[in-house]
């Protein structure tokens, strides 16, 4: 330490202090921060043509009507 400057010995406790804030930071987000609830929805819309079959649309199967 004797060896800095008074620059490089600024920066370097402006790193220093920098740092130890965002480990503290970090810490707090991960441990102690609330934890969001998901909210249960207002409507529940049924899926869209979930009643549609494919009879009469030219459709003969995975094996295209071969037998």
């Amino acid at each position: 330490m004797k060896y800095y400057s008074t620059k490089s010995r600024e920066k370097a406790i402006f790193a220093g202090v920098v740092g130890l804030i965002m480990i503290v930071l970090a810490a707090w987000f991960a441990f102690f921060a609330p934890v969001e609830r998901h909210a249960a929805p207002d409507a529940i819309y049924p899926m869209v043509n979930q009643r549609i079959t494919w009879e009469g649309a030219g459709y003969d199967g995975f094996r295209g009507g071969a037998k």
